[in-house]
C-alpha cells in the first residue's frame, strides 16, 4: 500500500491510516479509555491493539466488538517493556500510523494537525535537560563507544506518542541492540540508561535521520497530566465536541492511574468522562463497572507487589 498523499491549498496532507495502541493486562483500563477518546473524534479510523501478555492474558473482546477494534497478530506472548511497538515497524504494508500508549487521551481532533507534515516520522518536541537525558534515555559518550559515528542531535523524545511510516526500519538494524528473546532484552544497559524501547528507539531514529535514511520532524503535540494547558482544559468544550489540538499523556502519573476513582490524578475528570462514555457504549451497568474497577485495582496491586519482590530477589542474587 502506498501512502495516501492529498494536495491542499498550502500544504500536502499525508493521511494517517491506522492507530496502534500497545497494551498489557495492568493498563487495560486505560486502553479502554484511550480507545473511547479516539472513537469520540474518529468513528471510523482503524484501531489495532498490540497485546503484550507479560502479566498474563486478558480479554479484549468487549472492546473489539463494541468499538470496532482489532488485535495485532501475536508474534510472541511476552514482549517486555514497550518492545511490542517494534513489531509494527517491521510489517510489510507501507502505512503511515499513529502509535499511542494506553495512558493517553485525545481531548480533541489531532490527526488533521499531524497530517500537515510529510516526514517519515513525527515525534513530540519536548524540552530536555542533561539529567533527563541520562535518566530516561542514554549516555551519549557510552553510546559512542558502541557506535563511534553517532552524533547526538541535542534533543530527545518520549516514545509514548509518535507518527511513523512502516517500511522505514528493519529488524536487522536493531540486532546487537535488542536480543529478540521472549521477553526482549535490551543490551548495553551501561549506555542505554533507561529500560524499555524508549532509549533504543531514540538512538536508532536519530542515527537514521542523521544519515538521511529517514526524514524526522519534531512537533509539539503532547501535554502531560501536570501541564498548565491540561489544567486549563474545559470539559464542556470536549462535551460540545470543540476539543483541543493536542493529546494528554499521563506518563508523569502512571503509577496512580489504576486507582478506581483516580483521586490523585490531575484532571481525572477528563479520564473519567471518556471512561463513562466507554461503559455507556459497551452497555456495562453501574454495578459491573464498580466491580470491574475494584477487581482490576486489586489485581494490579498484587502484581506490582510481586514485581517489587522479584526485583529485590534479583538484586540480592547479583550482590
Amino acid at each position: 500500500m502506498v501512502l495516501q498523499i492529498f494536495s491542499s491549498n498550502h500544504f500536502i496532507i499525508v493521511k494517517i491510516e491506522i492507530i496502534y495502541i500497545p497494551c498489557y493486562k495492568l493498563d487495560f483500563r486505560l486502553t479502554r479509555i484511550c480507545v473511547a477518546s479516539i472513537r469520540y473524534w474518529y468513528p471510523d479510523i482503524p484501531i489495532v491493539l498490540i497485546k503484550d501478555l507479560k502479566s498474563g492474558d486478558f480479554n479484549s473482546k468487549e472492546l473489539e466488538h463494541k468499538f470496532n477494534v482489532s488485535v495485532f497478530p501475536q508474534i510472541v506472548k511476552s514482549y517486555g517493556w514497550g518492545f511490542s511497538k517494534f513489531e509494527v515497524f517491521f510489517t510489510s504494508d507501507k502505512k503511515r500510523f499513529l502509535m499511542l500508549d494506553s495512558d493517553i487521551v485525545l481531548p480533541g481532533p489531532i490527526l488533521e494537525i499531524l497530517e500537515q507534515y510529510n516526514e517519515d516520522w513525527l515525534v513530540h518536541d519536548e524540552p530536555f535537560s542533561q539529567i533527563d537525558l541520562l535518566k530516561y534515555y542514554f549516555n551519549p559518550e557510552k553510546i559512542r563507544q558502541i557506535d563511534p559515528e553517532f552524533i547526538f542531535p541535542d534533543f530527545t523524545f518520549n516514545t509514548g506518542q509518535l507518527v511513523g511510516t512502516i517500511g522505514t526500519m528493519k529488524r536487522e538494524e536493531l540486532n546487537g541492540l535488542i536480543e529478540w528473546k521472549e521477553p526482549r532484552i535490551q543490551l548495553y544497559r551501561e549506555a542505554f540508561t533507561f529500560g524499555g524501547e524508549q532509549p533504543v528507539l531514540n538512538y536508532i531514529l536519530m542515527k537514521k535521520a542523521y544519515k538521511k535514511e529517514i526524514s524526522l520532524r519534531r512537533v509539539n503535540f503532547m501535554r502531560e497530566g501536570l501541564n498548565t494547558e491540561t489544567s486549563l482544559v474545559e470539559l464542556e468544550k470536549i462535551k460540545n465536541r470543540v476539543g483541543y489540538p493536542f493529546i494528554i499523556h499521563w506518563h508523569d502519573k502512571k503509577t496512580q492511574l489504576s486507582d478506581p476513582g483516580m483521586d490523585k490524578i490531575p484532571r481525572n475528570d477528563i479520564l473519567l468522562f471518556f471512561e463513562d462514555l466507554y461503559y455507556k457504549q459497551a452497555g456495562v451497568g453501574n454495578l459491573r463497572r464498580y466491580l470491574r474497577k475494584q477487581i482490576e485495582f486489586m489485581a494490579n496491586k498484587i502484581e506490582m507487589k510481586g514485581m517489587s519482590l522479584r526485583n529485590k530477589i534479583r538484586r540480592k542474587r547479583k550482590v
